[in-house]
């Protein structure tokens, strides 16, 4: 897809009837009585699992009726078919009908009336989704029909999501399928396919040289998926073939021409008209198979929509069929049918290939989709912290299932949860405000399910079932409180009462790598020690700087180093000492108006407004005087290297007039405004074993790492009253022209340019977890522990968007805008890499991959060691727990999830990955464990 936009003028060329394409004409002599069009009219409802309503009131509503009416209405006619998506409505229609409707059903399906397309828990995003979410969905849907249907979807259906990745195709043919259709892709690039009459491919992976990825890809060429655009060309005709628009039904065509009833008078002259939009979408495409779309949003919800779409075409199919001279055959269908047809008529060899993604969408005019890639970053970051918990829960529920199966009850609604919200309206940040509040409360009970069994779970383990368990006590709290669905993440304050002064805190590793990592805590007082199992004493470093969003707390921030093997357990003690202080920290501060006095601490210096640097063994971090990161130094046997990379925060402005950004278009007036910094309070904290830059901005509190250099920014742009969308760039030396890579879904790298002939917001892509840019000797990586949007505007440059706020509609339906901002953290990791001499990739190389330090870098965002406080009997505290080798297993293979199905079989996930060995090779059990912070904060 990459040469086919540098193709592409995106000249948007008035195209008559069919706005964004051409006159379409034909020869009607292409068609004889042996060689017919072929046309499959599909009927489907596309139910949103949440958007304008919740999941329960869409069912309630609508979705119960929808289904209630399909067996009733399929049984009359076995000429009848259907298509369904979204599991997650199916089966809570499947709970509460009867034993004989189920048996109709099952009867449907078997005659193949009605068919299960994808079969996922949802439609998801492609665009924000991680990979693990989308494998959950899909396996917890196929598990389901599986399980109550005895049945394996073939053909995937894809219509609605803002964008394609490839990825989806790539999952969907390691699972089995056969076919997909998809919708929504950039008008441009639909209109050059349709003119090469290749909307209907091979689509291949970017790295697959020799096909064993494709998958046979059928692209719908009009503007949306609803009838008037899924008939022809011209929706001003279509639209009279929806018969839910007759006259007295509610709904109208916004081209004044309404639908008629066919009967005998009439049908000749509308079987014509139809006709000819059949042959002229036919033109779009290789062969005389046509696959036609009928259905739209929750459609099918009344009985008499059912009789008039039903009974109405079939009297044109009637008609067609029974007149040789149409040389056509028309029929109702499903998308299997339809791809069974279409693989007669021309082998799947004989389709052109394709590669590469379908990012970023638009619609119309310069309307790009590229604002949802941020949209309510808040509930974006939650989404990945419960894909942390769940992947937990699952893998110690796999490690004691023989014990805990009473606890799969609460597992499984879990992954319903994190399922329902990769629907392309919950990730994505495009529902309606209560409906966003209603997928955060679940998610957050889902977090607290996950956070329970794994402390039962740890429990068993750490105990070897030698304590009694009925599933409902507490041995440990999670060191993780969220008290409201949009609260901030709270840690525990450790205190040591008299008689009973020991903590035991057990840190689970997740990943198969050995980890020694970083790890902070709250306590109470300063005068503390730790060790470990072996009763070792384990240094630490202890600050009075207890929390970024309160530095005023009665608490100290304790910093230590754990050491612990693959998917193991390892606890330590923290006990009070006499005396600490060759473990405390030094503060200094500038700009802090008198707030140093707050800190009851020693080792503390106010100092004047400079610039400033902190380091460790690897790194140097400079800084300006506002505190902003300057550059980066990596620290090399065979001498220093500098690069220069300035930190700063932007903001858009909306463009004014009727059509403006919204929660899902980003349409700015220009380039983005670089937000002055006037004397920002800067605390710096330096320690034995971390140092940290907090800087409080407005609107902002922005906070390095073994693995490079963390960022923190806690953005709370809830209190500004216009539009507003908030970015941070990076600016650097390194040369990488218009060049710059990004990740799909955690999955791959895909290689990116940045083009001229598109507009800002058209050059914005999806960013799931990591970005890099890179030239013959330095490539700089920024990872990042939630999705949002990226770009590189200029050369050296990556800037990422991180909150919007946008009061007005952009027009897209959801009648709202974007305005319900809470406090939001973003984690980002920045890796500063140098090639090895005369190690270069192929120059022509369409996708990108990380190195080994930077893969382990984002997995420790991703995956980060859990924090377990022991909450039982302190003179029989937790010791360790050991799931295999001490050391590190194979860095390339990632255990992606354990799958328990019931309590006979269970499913285990392996991911292979691929490294970029141009690069220095990660050890990380030997490298040093110095870690360097940034934090900002944005109020």
């Amino acid at each position: 897809m990459g040469r086919v936009y540098d193709i592409l003028k995106f000249d948007n060329i008035d195209g008559g009837v069919w706005k964004q394409g051409w006159k379409i004409t034909y020869d009607e002599k292409q068609w004889d009585e042996n060689n017919k069009l072929n046309i499959f009219v599909v009927p489907h409802s596309h139910n949103d699992p949440g958007w304008k309503k919740t999941f329960e009131d869409y069912y309630q509503s609508q979705t119960r009726m929808i289904l209630n009416n399909m067996v009733k209405k399929l049984k009359e006619d076995e000429r009848r078919k259907f298509i369904w998506a979204e599991i997650s409505f199916f089966a809570l229609w499947w709970s509460e009908i009867s034993s004989s409707v189920k048996d109709q059903v099952k009867e449907l399906v078997s005659k193949r009336q009605l068919e299960f397309v994808t079969g996922g828990w949802v439609m998801p995003d492609e665009a924000n989704s991680h990979y693990y979410s989308i494998l959950e969905q899909l396996i917890y849907g196929h598990q389901w029909l599986l399980d109550n249907l005895n049945y394996v979807p073939r053909h995937s259906w894809s219509i609605d999501p803002f964008g394609l990745s490839p990825s989806l195709p790539y999952i969907l043919k390691k699972s089995g399928f056969i076919g997909l259709a998809v919708q929504r892709s950039h008008y441009s690039v639909k209109k050059y396919l349709a003119k090469q009459k290749q909307l209907e491919f091979r689509w291949r992976q970017l790295w697959d040289e020799e096909g064993g990825t494709e998958l046979l890809t059928h692209m719908m060429p009009f503007y949306s998926y609803d009838v008037p655009h899924t008939c022809g060309p011209d929706p001003k005709i279509c639209c009279q073939f929806d018969f839910k628009r007759l006259p007295g039904y509610g709904v109208t065509c916004p081209w004044k021409v309404p639908p008629q009833l066919i009967n005998d008078k009439n049908v000749a002259q509308k079987a014509a008209l139809i006709l000819d939009q059949y042959r002229k979408k036919a033109q779009l495409y290789s062969t005389n198979v046509l696959l036609v779309p009928l259905g739209d949003d929750f459609r099918y919800d009344h009985l008499t929509e059912w009789d008039a779409q039903f009974t109405n075409y079939q009297k044109l199919f009637d008609y067609i069929n029974s007149n040789p001279h149409m040389n056509a055959k028309a029929q109702f269908g499903t998308l299997g049918d339809y791809f069974d047809a279409l693989k007669k008529e021309k082998s799947v060899k004989d389709f052109p290939t394709l590669s590469g993604d379908f990012f970023t969408y638009a619609d119309r005019d310069d309307h790009y989709w590229s604002g949802y890639y941020t949209s309510r970053p808040f509930y974006k970051r939650m989404d990945r912290v419960l894909i942390s918990y769940l992947r937990m829960a699952a893998r110690k529920n796999r490690t004691v299932e023989a014990w805990i199966i009473k606890l799969l009850p609460s597992l499984s609604e879990a992954r319903s949860s994190l399922s329902l919200f990769q629907h392309h309206d919950g990730i994505t940040g495009t529902s309606k405000d209560h409906v966003v509040n209603d997928y955060a409360s679940k998610m957050l009970e889902a977090i607290k399910s996950c956070q329970h069994i794994i402390q039962q779970s740890a429990n068993f383990l750490l105990f070897q079932g030698n304590t009694p368990q009925l599933g409902d006590e507490i041995f440990f709290i999670t060191d993780d409180n969220r008290k409201l669905p949009s609260s901030l993440s709270e840690q525990t304050v450790l205190k040591f009462p008299s008689g009973n002064p020991d903590k035991y805190i057990t840190f689970f590793n997740p990943l198969t790598s050995r980890r020694k990592e970083i790890v902070t805590l709250k306590v109470e007082h300063y005068l503390i020690q730790v060790r470990d199992s072996n009763n070792v004493n384990v240094p630490f470093q202890i600050s009075p700087i207890c929390g970024v969003m309160d530095s005023t707390s009665k608490c100290y921030q304790l910093v230590f180093v754990v050491d612990i093997p693959p998917l193991s357990l390892s606890t330590y003690r923290i006990e009070p000492a006499d005396d600490s202080s060759d473990s405390h920290a030094t503060l200094k501060f500038f700009n802090e108006d008198g707030n140093d006095q707050k800190y009851d601490w020693k080792n503390k210096e106010k100092i004047m407004e400079r610039e400033f640097s902190i380091q460790n063994d690897k790194l140097s971090v400079a800084f300006s005087k506002l505190g902003l990161l300057k550059a980066v130094t990596l620290k090399k046997e065979d001498g220093s290297i500098t690069i220069p990379i300035h930190l700063s925060f932007i903001r858009y402005f909306a463009r004014p007039g009727l059509e403006r950004s919204g929660a899902y278009l980003f349409l700015p007036e220009g380039e983005a405004e670089i937000i002055n910094v006037n004397n920002p309070s800067v605390t710096i904290v330096e320690g034995k074993l971390m140092s940290q830059v907090i800087v409080r901005l407005t609107n902002i509190v922005h906070s390095p790492d073994s693995h490079g250099l963390e960022i923190q920014n806690v953005v709370d742009i809830a209190s500004i009253t216009d539009n507003y969308e908030l970015g941070m760039r990076l600016s650097s030396s390194i040369k990488n022209g218009d060049v710059f890579y990004t990740d799909l879904n955690g999955i791959q790298i895909i290689k990116r340019k940045r083009l001229g002939k598109l507009p800002l917001q058209g050059n914005y892509y999806p960013l799931p977890s990591s970005v890099y840019i890179e030239d013959e000797n330095t490539r700089l990586n920024i990872l990042s522990a939630q999705p949002l949007g990226v770009a590189s505007l200029k050369e050296g440059q990556i800037e990422i968007m991180q909150d919007r706020k946008l009061f007005q509609d952009d027009n897209r339906g959801l009648d709202q805008g974007v305005a319900d901002n809470k406090p939001t953290l973003s984690i980002f990791r920045l890796v500063v890499e140098t090639r090895t001499p005369g190690c270069q990739e192929k120059s022509d190389s369409v996708w990108g991959t990380l190195s080994e330090k930077s893969y382990e870098a984002q997995h420790s965002l991703l995956y980060p060691v859990q924090r377990l406080i022991w909450q039982g009997d302190p003179k029989q505290p937790p010791q360790t727990y050991k799931s295999g080798p001490d050391e590190s297993m194979n860095n390339r293979l990632h255990v992606v999830t354990a799958i328990t199905f019931n309590s006979f079989a269970t499913g285990l996930i392996l991911q292979s990955s691929e490294f970029d060995t141009c690069f220095e090779v990660s050890n990380n059990y030997k490298k040093a464990v110095s870690n360097l912070y940034i934090r900002h904060l944005i109020f």
